[in-house]
C-alpha cells in the first residue's frame, strides 16, 4: 500500500473527504481549487519537496492559517525540525500506525478557538533588528471562533496593518468588531491604516471605553483631523458604526464580552470575552502596584475577582521590578507581578505583552528563562511574540 492510499484510508474512516494530488508541480493551483481544511504533505514529491510547497502555503495569506501535517518515510531529525520551522503543525515519519495518524488528524481538525498576536510591543513601534524576534509592531490581537463569518479584533495598534492586509487577500466582504482598550496612541495609530475600512461592502463596528475627550466616534476622528493626518474620516468608504462600551456584560455573534476599568492614565478596558466555554482576559495596559507591609490595595481585590480561573490570560509586563521602581504611575506593570497575580487567580495560561521599545529580543529571551521557575504553575506561560498563535479548545 502506498502512503497515499493508507492516508486516503485513514481520512475516509474518520469521515473526512479525501482529495490527491501527488506533485509538486500543479500543487498550489490545485489547493487553491480545493480550499481545504486540512493539507497533508509528502516530504519528497516525485518532482520536488514537499517543504518547498508548506512554506508557500506559509507565506500566502489565504492559508497561512490552514494547518500543514508533513509526513515522510525518512527519519532524520534535521527535516522535523525544517518542517516544524516552515510552519507545518506536526511532523510524521513511517512507520506510523492507522490509529496514530487518525489522532493527529482529528485533533487538528477539532474546533479551536485561535488567538493570534499581530502585535505585541507597547509605546512606540520599533522596527530595530534586535525586535525582530519579539515584534516591533504595537498592540492587536485577533480572536477567530469557529464557523464565524466576523472578526473579533482587540486594539488597533500598528498590528492591525498587516492583519488588514490579510483580510482583504482572503475577503472580498469583511465584517466585524473592533474592541480598543483606550485611545493612547499606540493603541490607535494604526486605525487609519486599515485597508478593510476603505472598502464599501465592508462593516465594522468601533467600541472604546466613554473618554474624557468625548465617546468612541470623537476620539478615533480627533486623529484624523487634517492637521495630523491627510486622510480624514470621511474617507473611510466602509460602513462604520461607533459604540462607546459598556461595562455591561454585552452578547455579540457567537461570543460574550465585558469590562472592568484598568489602573492607567486615562479610561482604559480590560476586556473578558466568553466563548466557547472559555475565557480570554485582554488586559495590555495596566498598572500592578506592588505590595506594601504585605498588603494590596483595593484594586488588587477586583482584579482577583475579574481574573477568577481565566483560561487565558494577556498581561502586561513592560518593566521588571527594578525598572518599575523608575516608572511608577506610569500605568505599566513589573512581569513579576503579573505572574504572581495570575498565580493567585489560577490563570490557566499568561502571555506577558505590551513589551518595552528598547527591550531587545535577548533581552526579553533572557527574561523569559526566568520564567522557568514558575512554568510548573501555568499551563503556558512566556512573553508573547508577534505573528504567533494560540489555540484554546472549545468545550461543548
Amino acid at each position: 500500500m502506498t502512503m497515499c492510499e493508507l492516508v486516503e484510508q485513514v481520512v475516509e474512516q474518520k469521515g473526512y473527504t479525501f482529495v490527491s494530488h501527488n506533485r509538486h508541480d500543479g500543487s498550489m493551483q490545485r489547493i487553491h481549487e480545493i480550499d481545504p481544511d486540512l493539507i497533508l504533505l509528502d516530504l519528497h514529491l516525485p518532482d520536488g519537496s514537499g517543504l518547498h510547497i508548506c512554506k508557500e502555503l506559509k507565506n500566502n495569506p489565504k492559508f497561512a492559517d490552514t494547518p500543514v501535517i508533513m509526513l515522510t518515510t525518512r527519519e532524520f531529525n534535521i527535516e522535523k525540525e525544517i518542517a516544524l520551522n516552515a510552519g507545518a503543525e506536526a511532523f510524521i515519519h513511517k512507520p506510523f500506525t492507522h490509529k496514530k495518524l487518525g489522532d493527529i488528524i482529528v485533533s487538528t481538525l477539532t474546533a479551536v478557538i485561535k488567538i493570534n498576536f499581530w502585535g505585541v510591543r507597547g509605546s512606540a513601534p520599533c522596527a530595530n533588528r534586535e525586535n525582530m524576534v519579539y515584534g516591533g509592531n504595537t498592540t492587536c490581537s485577533q480572536i477567530t471562533i469557529p464557523g464565524q463569518d466576523e472578526y473579533l479584533i482587540l486594539d488597533c495598534g500598528s498590528g492591525i496593518r498587516n492583519l488588514g492586509n490579510q483580510i482583504i487577500t482572503k475577503d472580498k466582504k469583511a465584517k466585524g468588531h473592533v474592541f480598543i482598550t483606550h485611545p493612547h496612541w499606540d493603541h490607535i495609530q494604526g486605525f487609519p491604516f486599515f485597508k478593510p475600512f476603505y472598502i464599501p461592502e465592508n462593516e465594522f463596528v468601533i467600541h472604546m471605553p466613554q473618554q474624557l475627550g468625548g465617546d468612541c466616534k470623537e476620539v478615533l476622528s480627533g486623529q484624523m483631523t487634517y492637521t495630523y493626518f491627510p486622510v480624514t474620516p470621511e474617507m473611510l468608504m466602509a460602513h462604520l458604526s461607533y459604540v462607546t462600551q459598556s461595562y455591561h456584560l454585552q452578547e455579540y455573534k457567537g461570543y460574550k464580552i465585558e469590562f472592568m476599568l484598568s489602573n492607567h492614565p486615562v479610561a482604559t478596558a480590560i476586556y473578558k470575552v466568553h466563548v466557547g466555554g472559555k475565557t480570554i482576559v485582554f488586559c495590555p495596559d495596566n498598572e500592578l502596584v506592588p505590595a506594601e507591609n504585605g498588603k494590596r490595595n483595593s484594586f488588587y481585590n477586583h482584579l482577583l475577582e475579574f481574573f477568577d480561573g481565566a483560561d487565558l490570560l494577556i498581561h502586561d509586563g513592560q518593566y521588571d521590578r527594578e525598572t518599575y521602581k523608575k516608572r511608577k504611575n506610569w500605568g505599566h506593570s513589573a512581569w513579576e507581578e503579573a505572574v504572581d497575580l495570575a498565580r493567585e487567580t489560577n490563570v490557566k495560561r499568561l502571555l506577558l505583552t505590551h513589551h518595552d521599545p528598547d527591550s531587545s529580543d535577548s533581552y526579553l529571551s533572557s527574561l523569559d528563562k526566568k520564567l522557568d521557575a514558575h512554568r510548573s504553575d501555568f499551563e503556558e506561560l512566556h512573553f508573547a511574540k508577534e505573528g504567533e498563535s494560540i489555540k484554546l479548545e472549545i468545550e461543548e
